[in-house]
């Protein structure tokens, strides 16, 4: 009988260990984290990203364009686990980049200059966008803007200030 109960306990265990290893958002220290792109300081929660890669750590950055310029030139995209964005309107709920929506607007402004911000869904996307104008636009779409406006201009390739 004890062999029994080492040998559940031990496959509870294996299992709690295995379910717990997925890489999960990290907090950002604001005013504290750098970004891993740009290296400004992370100061603005409502812009906030990162990035986990297949090992757990969080690349974080003050923008969703240094985020998407991370990943599109990221020397191994293959280890690239997931990235995560605030809900602007939620700051503290983190959601996967690749199904939130984003506003393009050149009146919210962002900390990089492209005017980036993120939401949950089309509803509360197209509520800021009646009210900052602007486009709704998809992850793919945040990818192509930061590769045309900031990746191909050899001036911003490092760090894409303006």
């Amino acid at each position: 009988m004890r062999g029994r109960s080492f040998l559940l306990v031990m496959l509870l265990a294996s299992l709690t260990f295995i379910t717990g290893c997925e890489p999960k958002p990290q907090p950002i220290e604001f005013g504290g984290d750098q970004c891993a792109y740009c290296r400004m300081m992370i100061t603005e929660p409502e812009f906030g990203t990162q990035t986990l890669n297949n090992q757990g750590r969080s690349f974080k950055f003050d923008s969703i364009e240094c985020m998407a310029a991370y990943e599109l030139t990221n020397d191994d995209p293959e280890n690239i686990h997931s990235s995560w964005v605030p809900d602007f309107l939620n700051r503290g709920e983190w959601l996967e980049a690749r199904s939130a929506l984003y506003l393009h607007s050149e009146t919210l402004r962002s900390p990089m200059g492209l005017n980036l911000s993120s939401y949950e869904n089309r509803q509360t996307a197209e509520e800021m966008r009646q009210e900052y104008g602007g486009e709704i636009i998809s992850f793919d779409e945040v990818l192509q803007i930061v590769e045309q406006e900031w990746l191909s201009d050899n001036s911003h390739s490092s760090h894409g200030h303006h």
